[in-house]
């Protein structure tokens, strides 16, 4: 080999040597991702209010749709026993969120449960007077007179009295016909009261599936609202792990996001979980409690944003009519912080 020849032939074996180390070190990497694991997820149970029914579904979208596994959390859903009881499992550590009318949430908290809302997923409240669309009521005024059927100590009669001040009628200027849930359905079907007290995304639709068209007097409309649905967690949770919650707020925010957007994709994903659950009445279930999602004082804010007007007046409507004994505030109850900002 010439002079001139041999540093170009140490040339070309420094590229190689150097091009094989690169190769090397390529393959190594991706072998080290390969194996690496996979980022540790948060085991969180999050427990509803009831059973569930077409309302719930966008949580079991968001499931299937991998949003809280995105957001770094392997959610457990389990089915309630009434709100007062899911405040009790949250309460007690038993579950780490819940979701609960904000009444319970109040006097849950009034009675020591350490905990706070942190968003919530129906601001408007769900209570009405359903009445048979063949009465011709429209108004609370139509109701002068008339009787409708409810049952001892549902949450709708203790409130009722503030939807009459509220239209400036006398305490006395409805008859109730006391019976128990079922009931109220047969009184009203046989046409023995004009309605009955009720939820406009459930007893409102059990109606007209028996073939009864029905108008509904919504209690949010008529100077009565309460907070609906909430979800909360403990102050330790919210004090120990912010991010976690706010993970969990993001990812229910893009569940009811694609809920509203995909009311049937929802049902599909809770039909998958419930087998059961009448398609039709989990739709119009979805649809109707979908349209109480946003407060009347925050239309153009983001799905979970909670009004302190509306927290106030359920405080104040609770302490008048259902002798709630508290000197806490209304912020006391409830937090925004963990929305996206």
């Amino acid at each position: 080999m010439s002079r001139a020849g041999a540093p170009r032939a140490r040339s070309r074996a420094c590229r190689r040597k150097r091009s094989m180390i690169r190769r090397l070190f390529l393959a190594l990497c991706a072998t080290a991702a390969l194996a690496a694991p996979a980022a540790a997820q948060d085991r969180v149970t999050f427990r509803l209010n009831w059973l569930i029914y077409g309302f719930h579904t966008p949580f079991y979208l968001g499931v299937e749709r991998g949003y809280y596994r995105e957001a770094g959390i392997d959610l457990t859903i389990g089915e309630g026993q009434g709100s007062a009881r899911a405040v009790q499992l949250v309460a007690s550590g038993g579950d780490m969120f819940g979701l609960s009318d904000g009444a319970s949430i109040i006097n849950g908290v009034a009675r020591g449960a350490p905990v706070q809302a942190v968003m919530g997923i129906m601001n408007k409240s769900p209570f009405a007077v359903i009445v048979r669309a063949d009465s011709g009521i429209r108004t609370m005024r139509d109701l002068a007179g008339r009787t409708i059927a409810a049952t001892t100590g549902e949450a709708g009669l203790v409130m009722f009295p503030a939807m009459l001040r509220a239209n400036n009628m006398p305490a006395d200027a409805v008859r109730f016909l006391r019976v128990d849930g079922a009931g109220k359905l047969v009184a009203t079907l046989e046409n023995r009261t004009v309605g009955m007290l009720g939820g406009v995304e459930n007893q409102a639709l059990i109606l007209p599936q028996r073939g009864l068209p029905v108008h509904s007097i919504l209690y949010a409309d008529n100077g009565a609202n309460t907070m609906g649905l909430a979800i909360h967690a403990t102050r330790e949770t919210i004090q120990r792990n912010p991010d976690l919650v706010r993970r969990f707020v993001r990812a229910t925010q893009r569940s009811f996001e694609a809920g509203m957007s995909e009311p049937e994709a929802a049902i599909a994903a809770g039909l998958k979980v419930k087998p059961d659950m009448d398609r039709e009445l989990a739709l119009a279930q979805l649809r109707a409690g979908l349209q109480l999602v946003r407060s009347a004082h925050g239309a153009d804010r983001p799905i979970g944003w909670m009004a302190p007007q509306d927290w106030a007046e359920t405080l104040n409507l609770m302490r008048e009519f259902q002798d709630l004994r508290t000197e806490l505030p209304a912020d006391a109850f409830y937090s925004n912080a963990f929305l996206p900002q």
